[in-house]
């Protein structure tokens, strides 16, 4: 407007001080799709290590098929590896800070304590998912032939 005309209405900027916006949840822009968690098979570990029992592939197991007669049956057993492979899984740990004047105060119309729960816990997933794939002691990337 040139500064020589009179303003007649209140303009855009001005009203938008008093208006109520709506706003969307935050996001973090480094969040992934969990796909690779959806596809793996889950083991609950009570104690945090995940242990590999196998047994030794050079054995013999003689068994018998079809035996209608007296002959002696095979006697086998199948034996374990002595030292077997473990994982020891690792923790994610964080310290969620939210302070309780920001908490009262700017809590509409997204609940500021659950915002910043929901948004921690996405990026413990995605630490989650990189680890499975990357972390030198049980990643897929370091465990594969």
């Amino acid at each position: 407007m040139p500064a020589n005309e009179a303003r007649r209405a209140l303009s855009d900027t001005a009203a938008r001080q008093l208006a109520s916006t709506t706003k969307t949840a935050p996001q973090l822009t480094a969040i992934t799709p969990r796909w690779l968690v959806q596809l793996l098979s889950w083991v609950p570990l009570a104690s945090g290590t995940y242990r590999v029992n196998k047994a030794k592939s050079d054995q013999e197991i003689d068994v018998a098929c079809g035996a209608r007669d007296e002959r002696k049956v095979p006697e086998s057993f199948v034996d374990y590896e002595e030292k077997p492979r473990e994982y020891t899984l690792s923790a994610i740990s964080t310290i969620v800070d939210v302070h309780t004047r920001v908490s009262d105060l700017y809590s509409h119309p997204h609940d500021q304590i659950r915002e910043q729960l929901r948004l921690t816990v996405e990026k413990v997933k995605e630490r989650q998912e990189h680890e499975l794939v990357n972390n030198p002691d049980y990643g897929l990337l370091h465990n594969v032939a």
